[in-house]
């Protein structure tokens, strides 16, 4: 949208965990006046931002907000958030960041390099479904906004503060490894993560002007190559145990997130999720940080949290230990 000011009344919707916080703390540093309107029960907000208390699952949650907004920025992955944020506020936002994902587009068929304009997954309205939710969002939005909107869909999010147990895997299972082993899948596959300080700032520094659709991905890597510079950092010197696809399920260890995944590994019927094109991202604006910042904020924050914490998100380290053995054993 050539010719707009810069923000400088902005609302987050959230703003106290992970992304949110993120773009609004990148928003204060640009000397925008920050609002962020959550239920306060996440943590505070950053530094120079304003929490206004709402529940959006509550009626009144909009109610304390006043005036008008030159952008306002909404996480939500709930349909029914989305919906009664753009009632409330759309009559009063210059602009709209909506923050869907890559999900939100299919993963059976999709081909290497799939950009912004492939295909979107069947709408889910009640919110059951990720992709379909923010399939449905995106389309509600696009409706109530027009060129008011932009749509940034990021993919897998890396970095301090990240809640899903996914990215910080690799980099916290070797440093609590030592020099034990760690199994890994054999099958290299490509991987995509980008930083949650690099979002934020195309966020808060260039979607506000925009009033299109931004796939913001990671640089494509090699999940091998992640492997050994997350050994490199973390010195560890154990084995490093290759099992084929066969082998992992046989022990049932999947994919992806659960409590018994590696976390970054896809089928390869679907390895192409994670080889998105990040060109428009990159004109637009937005920049990929070397991977080894990412990891290094990732390993403070593993650390931080416990290295060997209990997750529903990740393979347990005894559970790890168990499949090594079985595998040596050949059970």
């Amino acid at each position: 949208m050539e010719g707009m000011a810069a923000p400088r009344r902005v609302l987050v919707l959230g703003g106290t965990r992970w992304l949110g916080g993120a773009v609004a703390a990148r928003h204060v540093a640009l000397g925008a006046e920050v609002v962020c309107l959550a239920r306060g029960a996440s943590g505070p907000v950053p530094d120079g931002a304003h929490l206004v208390v709402g529940d959006r699952d509550r009626d009144g949650a909009y109610d304390a907000l006043e005036g008008e907004w030159d952008e306002v920025v909404d996480v939500s992955r709930v349909p029914a958030h989305a919906s009664t944020a753009l009632d409330e506020l759309a009559g009063r936002a210059r602009h709209w960041t909506c923050i869907s994902s890559v999900s939100a587009q299919r993963l059976d068929g999709a081909p290497v390099g799939a950009d912004e304009d492939d295909e979107l997954v069947p709408e889910d309205a009640s919110g059951e479904e990720y992709g379909g939710a923010k399939s449905w969002i995106e389309r509600v939005a696009r409706e109530r906004l027009g060129e008011r909107l932009a749509i940034v869909r990021p993919g897998l999010i890396g970095g301090r503060g990240d809640e899903s147990d996914r990215f910080g895997y690799w980099v916290g299972r070797f440093a609590l490894a030592g020099d034990g082993p760690v199994l890994a899948p054999a099958r290299d596959q490509p991987t995509q993560t980008i930083d949650v300080r690099d979002l934020a700032a195309f966020v808060a520094e260039h979607a506000w002007s925009r009033s299109d659709v931004v796939n913001a991905v990671g640089a494509e890597m090699t999940l091998h190559a992640h492997l050994a510079m997350a050994r490199e950092l973390t010195g560890h010197s154990g084995e490093l145990v290759l099992a084929s696809d066969a082998e992992l399920e046989a022990q049932a260890i999947g994919h992806w997130a659960g409590p018994r995944a590696l976390p970054l590994t896809l089928p390869a019927a679907i390895a192409s999720h994670a080889q998105r094109s990040s060109a428009r991202y990159r004109s637009a604006g937005g920049e990929h940080r070397p991977l080894r910042e990412t990891l290094e904020a990732a390993l403070a924050d593993e650390r931080e949290r416990g290295l060997d914490r209990p997750s529903a998100a990740r393979l347990s380290r005894a559970d790890e230990l168990a499949a090594i053995d079985s595998l040596a054993s050949g059970a």
